[in-house]
This record gives structure tokens, C-alpha cells and sequence, in this order.
């Protein structure tokens, strides 16, 4: 069996070959020419302000801006030197890695917007990646000398402002690109050092794009946007669940695009990977990520949480619910917080509420009459569509009984036909939205309706820029008509109204 290219972009090429029992992620090198050779053995000859660029790149907020004032730095320049070209662009992008980005030979693959996880085992291995479409695969890179993967590591260690060694063997940094990268020596790696690379997407998915993925129907999407805008009056409070890599935060960064921009917003994490960079009041805080050294005072999520109810908040959202920073959420949502979100660990809805009960958690029962839904996300992996991430339950707070946290499933996945659908079981949250904001049942159906239609006109004319698609939303949230009207959409809407108010 001869190898089968699977895909093929840019420099890179993913091929399933006999002798491997997982995809090879493939690097094609660029042949430079000799005189490019000699200037890559000592960039800085042609970077007379080195020390003034690396102090203004750390000027911008996002790596895009980054690399972008980079390379029109290196264009510039390279024209000075009077060099001449057919392989600027990896030839700019090289040096960037060695000399401003320390990604060194990994650059490649954390240029790449497809992987989600880049993994290294030692010295004379390949190193891994986890793409998002052929899952796990083995690469054409590896580190040859336990000094060049050294040097990796210190600069990482550099960069975090932290150090690592026998007696602080983990460590957790960011790198420029906002990665995040976990660090394991001797003795905790016996083996030898290893480095797991967390990469997140420059550009997050918005809620048009993961409707379009199918990772949630529609209808859904729909009736989220009804409950995290709460009609302007009251939000609702949501815990998405799901084990690791499934997804929680892309999507909880889809749908914080449906909080109202006027809204001031604290997110709380352990490692910041949430990005809200389109919500213009939002602060993000970050638990302190090394609690190894010692005299260290632990600036943990609980504290952060804590702090955050006196930044004057209109809603907290924490990244990673683990500990007893989970009662000091839901007291948030008992002050008046609400449309308070966070993420955690658990399979389902069932887990989640055990899991939140349980130690370290210890939520007392009667606290659970504050959260309104949990939604689940899971990640599948098939051989004709390689890795996909679904929701796969909704569920809604129905009431304690003896102790027993009730939950009744609107949605439901249903794997053998790849849809997520709507359940048989009525959505007792209408009922509660309708009571908070004093409008019908039939009111809030139709506002659900509307905004569906909505989502489906952005599909329908892909629609799928991240400002454009925020825009939309926040003109909605001021002037609804004006959108129903953009879209051509009133006809139709006042049709299903009028049909829906004689059921």
C-alpha cells in the first residue's frame, strides 16, 4: 500500500502511510539559498534595534499584531541590506522564530491555525500534534541534541518570568502567541524533559461557525442568544460540561458574543484561554499558574473569584470550575450576577451536578436552584470526517427533591444520524424567562423564532467574520428592526407570529 496524501496546505502535507499507525504531519523545508544559509546562522547582524523591537512587540495585545508589525519590520529591513529573495516569506518567518519568538523549530507547527496541541517526548522523537480534522498524528521534526530542546525550555522559562529545575520540575507559561505550555523535567520526568504546547485558534470560533460545523444545531444557537442576552432584563446562568478537549471554552467563547456590549464582564481562569477581545468592558484575571516554589503565595481561582464580585461585574464567567471557587460562583449568581457562566470537567449533566456536590466542591443542594443549564459537549472521532465536537445533552434545572438535583433534557444528540436535537420534554426556562421579564410565553417563543431566522440569513450569505457577526448581534440587541429589516425577514416573521399566537 503505497502512502495516501489526506491533506495538503502551505508547507505542510498529512499522509497515511502503512508503516504508521496514525497520520504523519509532514513539514515540507524550504531549500535556501546559501547566501540565506550564512544569514541565518546570525540574523541580528542585519537587526541594529533588537532590544527596541523585542520592547515593542510585548506593546501589543495579540499575537496577530505580533507577527504582523514583525514582519513588516523584517521586510524593511531586508530591503535595507539589499537582500533579494524568492523565499521571504520563510525566510522572515524563520527568523522570527529563532531570534524574536524563540519557537525555534516548532514554529512551523504553532503557525499552523488547524492544531489544537502540539506535544514533545524527548530528544530523538518525533514530536506530535493534534490536528483538528486528522486527530493525533506523528511529524517530521524532532529535537536531535538535549541541548536544542533545552534551549526551548529556558526560553519558555525566560519569557513565563518563572523558573523550572530539579526542585520546581512543572511549569505552565504562555508563550507570544498566547499557547499555552506546560513544562515537565526530572525528577517528576524521568525520561527526560517534556513540553505540551495548548494552541488556541487567533481567530476563535464565533456561533455562526460551529452551525455550520454542526457542533450545534441551529435552534439551539437560537435559543442561547435568548438566554444570555435575557431580553436585556434577566440573563440566564449556564455551566458547560465536557471532558478535556471537547470544546468547552470554544464554546463559551462563541456565546459570550451574545452578551450585550454595554455589559462589564470579569473572567476568571486558571490559565487564560478565553478571549473576549469583542466585549469592550472585560477584564480578565488568571490564577497564579506555579504553586511549586516555595514562599509562593497562592493566588488561587477561588480568590480571584472573590475579587471579581468587588470590580463592580455584570457577570463572571470562570474558565474551569474545579474547586471551592464553584459556591463563590453561584453566590455570585444569588447577588444579582446574572448570566453568570463558567466551564467544567464532567460527561454529562448527571456527572456535572455529582461532581459539584461532591468534594472539593462540596455545593450545598439548595444552591442549585440558581443554575439554569448545563450544557454538554463531546468530542467524537470518525474516519469520514475525522475529529468533530457536538453538544450532546441540554439540560435545564427542574427542582431539588430530597437532596436530588432534578434535570429535564431539552436537547439531545443522536449519534448514528449526527444531530442534536429538540426533546420531547417541555423547556421550563421559557416559563422562568417569561416571569423574569414580564412577557408571554408566547412572547419569548417568537423572539426565539426571530432570532433564528436571523442566524439563518448569516449562514445562509456566510456571514462569518467575528466583528461582523458581533455587530449584528449588539444592533439587534439596540434596534431589532433594523436587522429583521436588513434581512428581509418581516413578512415571514409577522406570518409566524400571527400563527403562533392562535395555538
Amino acid at each position: 500500500m503505497e502512502p495516501k496524501v489526506l491533506d495538503s496546505y502551505g508547507d505542510v502535507r498529512i499522509v497515511e502511510s502503512p508503516d504508521s499507525p496514525i497520520p504523519l504531519y509532514i513539514v515540507v523545508p524550504t531549500e535556501f539559498t546559501d547566501e540565506e544559509i550564512e544569514l541565518l546562522k546570525d540574523p541580528r547582524k542585519v537587526l541594529p534595534n533588537y532590544k527596541d523591537i523585542m520592547d515593542k512587540i510585548e506593546d501589543f495585545r495579540t499575537s496577530v499584531e505580533k507577527e504582523d508589525f514583525l514582519r513588516q519590520y523584517l521586510e524593511v529591513q531586508l530591503e535595507k541590506e539589499g537582500i533579494v529573495t524568492e523565499n521571504l516569506e520563510p525566510l522572515i518567518n524563520t527568523i522570527m522564530d529563532d531570534v524574536f519568538l524563540g519557537y525555534g523549530r516548532i514554529g512551523p507547527l504553532l503557525r499552523d491555525d488547524d492544531l489544537e496541541e502540539v506535544m514533545i517526548n524527548g530528544v530523538e522523537l518525533p514530536v506530535f500534534v493534534f490536528h483538528r480534522k486528522h486527530g493525533m498524528c506523528a511529524t517530521n521534526i524532532e529535537f536531535t541534541t538535549h541541548s536544542s530542546l533545552n534551549e526551548l525550555i529556558d526560553w519558555m522559562s525566560r519569557y513565563a518570568g518563572r523558573k523550572i529545575s530539579r526542585e520546581v520540575p512543572l511549569l505552565d507559561a504562555h508563550l507570544p502567541d498566547g499557547s499555552r505550555a506546560n513544562v515537565v523535567v526530572a525528577p517528576a520526568a524521568p525520561y527526560g524533559p517534556s513540553v505540551t504546547i495548548r494552541k488556541f485558534k487567533k481567530i476563535p470560533y464565533n456561533i455562526i461557525d460551529l452551525v455550520v460545523i454542526k457542533s450545534i444545531p441551529i435552534d439551539l444557537a437560537a435559543f442561547l442568544w435568548v438566554c444570555i442576552e435575557g431580553l436585556a432584563i434577566h440573563p440566564s446562568d449556564i455551566l458547560i460540561a465536557g471532558g478535556s478537549g471537547s470544546g468547552k471554552t470554544t464554546l463559551l467563547n462563541a456565546l459570550a458574543m451574545f452578551i450585550p456590549r454595554r455589559e462589564r464582564v470579569i473572567s476568571v481562569e486558571d490559565t487564560l484561554e478565553l478571549n473576549f477581545d469583542f466585549l469592550e468592558n472585560w477584564v480578565p484575571m488568571e490564577a497564579f499558574p506555579s504553586v511549586l516554589e516555595r514562599g509562593a503565595t497562592k493566588l488561587n481561582m477561588a480568590a480571584l473569584v472573590e475579587n471579581a464580585l468587588r470590580m463592580r461585574p455584570d457577570r463572571i464567567l470562570v474558565g474551569e470550575v474545579r474547586g471551592v471557587e464553584a459556591e463563590t460562583l453561584f453566590v455570585a449568581m444569588n447577588v444579582g450576577l446574572n448570566g453568570s457562566m463558567g466551564t467544567i470537567h464532567a460527561n454529562n449533566a448527571r456527572d456535572t451536578t455529582i461532581r459539584l456536590m461532591e468534594e472539593p466542591m462540596n455545593l450545598p443542594a439548595r444552591m442549585f436552584r440558581l443554575l439554569d443549564l448545563i450544557i454538554c459537549v463531546n468530542r467524537f472521532y470518525s474516519r469520514t470526517r475525522g475529529v468533530i465536537r457536538r453538544v450532546t445533552q441540554v439540560s435545564e434545572l427542574a427542582g431539588i427533591e430530597k437532596g436530588v438535583v432534578q434535570l429535564g433534557d431539552i436537547f439531545l444528540y443522536d449519534q448514528d444520524k449526527d444531530v442534536t436535537q429538540r426533546t420531547e420534554y417541555p423547556i421550563l426556562l421559557i416559563e422562568k424567562i417569561s416571569d423574569r421579564t414580564g412577557i408571554t410565553k408566547k412572547q419569548v417563543q417568537s423572539e426565539v423564532y426571530i432570532r433564528q431566522k436571523i442566524l439563518e440569513q448569516m449562514v445562509k450569505n456566510n456571514i462569518r467574520d467575528n466583528k461582523h457577526v458581533c455587530d449584528i448581534f449588539q444592533e439587534y440587541h439596540l434596534n431589532p428592526k433594523t436587522v429583521i429589516s436588513r434581512f428581509n425577514l418581516q413578512k415571514e416573521i409577522e406570518s409566524e407570529i400571527k400563527r403562533m399566537s392562535k395555538v
